[in-house]
């Protein structure tokens, strides 16, 4: 029982509201004195005063209907109205659920369990003293780990004004960068707790944005925008097959095509969506990749497209025509598995020790990621082809990087890997700390 008072005391200190925090707390003393049908009381007092101030919270940044809640309830108040103010809190929960969805359906029911025993121990109805509502010491607890769990720790989110919480977080300078750090962020700050209607205005916002009003404002930002919306696919897929495919299909139509090309990105994320447009916006498309000049494919994220079939041809075709300079400074940019065997072939061909050390990092270690067990192969003989690539200063810290990276496919690299490193030393007479033995690769490979 310790710990489970233990984990109460730790939630009550996690509580965002002053007030709503000292509530709690005589909940949790009453409890603990043996007060129970006081504990619950407390506990429906703390809640209730939790609702309305975070429906004051959202009030104060537009939003219509906390606002319309407020005023009702501030005129309740004007006017010392009693049985108003008894019916509006009554109907408090159901407001906050149905009006303000401050709550999932089992967080709703969870609540409305303390709500009705709050009303047993508030107003007993009783024959003879035995039939006076007793509640147990384990529903109490339940019951204001369940006020704290499902309200009173968390911040509101509700409608637009998430929203633009939301837009504020990308645009700041913190915001993650990461896939994977961006995913496990909106889970926690969005989407853990997020209504069926906040998720459905994320969705709608993040496809909107680039092709809006305001889309100059998040210039440069395109790419997060995109992997935050893959990462709401991934936590929220039920409503994201829900909204998507329909709302695609419709406001891509009305997009003009100075920016229709950013659509690009998107396609890159999920390439599904290529399939839900009409027919009309997909021509569209195809006819902007051919004709667009490279600064506006490079601007526009064009190069993501690659993950649609239909789109990938165009896209080789724009690609191959370019100067090598330029396929270079596009590969660089938007390192992509397409690319991988034109890399190969431009950093077997370099020329100098300074070119292969800067081809070595624009394109190869840029390009490990997206690497196959034959790609590693392929880039290791070119290097033991070429002098002026074995021969770089730069180049074991490149094959270094490579490696690292690769580690994935270590059980079908590792005799490649021995084999280069090998012929690497028997080059420099068999000494093995010998700089172009690759000593720092050998080292890898021992400890792996």
């Amino acid at each position: 029982m310790s710990q489970g008072l233990t984990d109460i005391d730790t939630l009550a200190l996690a509580v965002r509201d002053r007030e709503s925090r000292r509530l709690i707390v005589e909940a949790i003393t009453a409890y603990r004195g043996g007060a129970l049908r006081s504990s619950i009381m407390s506990t429906w007092i703390a809640v209730a005063y939790d609702i309305i101030s975070k429906t004051k919270e959202l009030a104060s940044q537009g939003e219509a209907a906390p606002k319309a809640v407020i005023e009702e309830l501030n005129a309740a108040i004007e006017q010392s109205d009693v049985r108003k103010l008894q019916t509006f809190e009554s109907n408090l929960l159901k407001t906050a659920n149905e009006q303000l969805q401050l709550f999932a359906p089992h967080e709703y029911d969870a609540l409305r369990r303390l709500q009705e025993d709050r009303n047993l121990c508030a107003h007993p109805a009783f024959v003879v003293e035995d039939e006076l509502y007793q509640p147990t010491p384990e529903l109490v607890r339940s019951h204001i780990v369940h006020a704290l769990q499902h309200l009173l720790i968390h911040a509101p989110l509700q409608g637009k004004s998430a929203v633009a919480r939301f837009e504020t977080d990308v645009l700041s300078p913190s915001f993650p960068q990461l896939p994977e750090d961006i995913g496990i962020y909106l889970r926690a700050k969005y989407l853990d707790r997020a209504k069926d209607v906040l998720v459905k205005n994320l969705i709608k916002g993040l496809l909107t944005t680039p092709f809006g009003a305001e889309r100059e404002k998040f210039t440069g930002k395109e790419r997060l925008l995109a992997l935050a919306l893959r990462e709401i696919s991934r936590a929220k897929t039920a409503i994201y097959d829900e909204v998507v495919p329909s709302f695609a299909s419709r406001y891509f139509d009305s997009v003009d095509d100075d920016v229709l090309l950013r659509l690009c990105i998107y396609l890159g994320v999920d390439p599904r969506i290529w399939s839900w447009l009409s027919e009309p916006v997909r021509m569209r498309l195809k006819t902007l990749l051919e004709s667009a000049d490279l600064e506006t494919l490079k601007e526009s994220y064009a190069f993501d497209a690659f993950a649609v079939t239909d789109l990938a041809e165009i896209l080789t075709a724009r690609f191959d025509a370019f100067d090598q300079t330029t396929q270079i400074s596009i590969i660089s940019k938007y390192p992509r598995q397409e690319f991988v065997s034109r890399a190969l072939e431009i950093y077997g061909n370099a020329r100098s020790y300074r070119s292969a050390e800067a081809l070595g990092h624009m394109l190869i270690v840029r390009l490990a990621p997206y690497f196959k067990a034959e790609d590693i192969h392929d880039l290791l003989k070119k290097v033991a082809a070429n002098e002026q690539i074995w021969n770089a200063a730069g180049t074991p810290d490149v094959l270094v990087a490579v490696f690292d990276q690769t580690r994935a496919l270590l059980a079908s690299t590792a005799d490649h890997w021995r084999s280069f490193v090998e012929d690497m030393t028997a080059r420099e007479g068999g000494d093995e700390t010998a700089y172009y033995a690759f000593p720092a690769l050998r080292a890898k490979l021992d400890e792996a």
